[in-house]
């Protein structure tokens, strides 16, 4: 079982403010989903997927 940590302690200990390292995921985030998204054969054609899913009128 993990030991119980003070939250504020994890946050002293990382040394960058909460906000900052959000900042920093989510750009990145983003910049992987657009460096996925110019690669279009690898994306799923959405009349399958909306066929798979059971969605297609």
């Amino acid at each position: 079982m993990k030991p119980m940590t003070d939250p504020a302690e994890e946050v002293a200990t990382t040394g960058e403010a909460p906000e900052r390292e959000h900042d920093a995921w989510l750009r990145a985030k983003v910049e992987r989903g657009l460096a996925q998204a110019q690669d279009r054969d690898a994306m799923i054609p959405a009349a399958q997927l909306l066929r798979e899913l059971g969605l297609e009128r």
